[in-house]
């Protein structure tokens, strides 16, 4: 059973750790969310032989919905933010771009990830996210614009 959860684990953690620092102030809280995220989908055996692409939007959409469990708790209310942003992936990451995402209401942040940072499509994600297409391309576009207001020190 090991050797089959293992290279789950391998192949989608760059993911489930972006999502979850993206979305979370506290490094112990990603550590938190990435270890509940892996362990439901430990626990859903039926989704390890899933194909790649639905494999995939179930543990973005698991993932997305347990950094927002974890914002709701009460004793998550009073965090410290992490110092240095340092996510797992094979490219050296825009620390600055991250920064400039992670001041973004989550609305915003997560088109923004899922879109460019994960590649998912508009339908994809009004699928992921229950939401309507023309939601998801008003909110990628109202982020843009935020971002740009962001990087550029010019308020919007």
């Amino acid at each position: 059973m090991e050797d089959l959860f293992t290279p789950l684990v391998e192949k989608y953690a760059d993911t489930v750790t972006r999502l979850c620092y993206l979305h979370l102030e506290s490094r112990a809280d990603a550590e938190d969310a990435w270890q509940n995220v892996f362990f439901k989908l430990f626990r859903s055996k039926k989704m390890w032989e899933k194909p790649d692409d639905e494999l995939r939007k179930w543990l973005v959409t698991v993932t997305l919905n347990e950094c927002r469990d974890f914002k709701r708790k009460l004793f998550h209310r009073n965090h410290v933010d992490i110092d240095e942003l340092q996510i797992a992936c094979a490219q050296e990451p825009d620390y600055g771009l991250i920064e400039a995402v992670r001041t973004l209401p989550v609305k915003y942040a997560s088109v923004i990830i899922l879109y460019y940072y994960e590649g998912y499509s508009v339908k994809e994600i009004s699928q992921i996210l229950s939401e309507k297409e023309n939601t998801v391309k008003s909110r990628l576009k109202r982020a843009r614009e935020l971002l740009k207001g962001v990087l550029t020190d010019e308020p919007f």
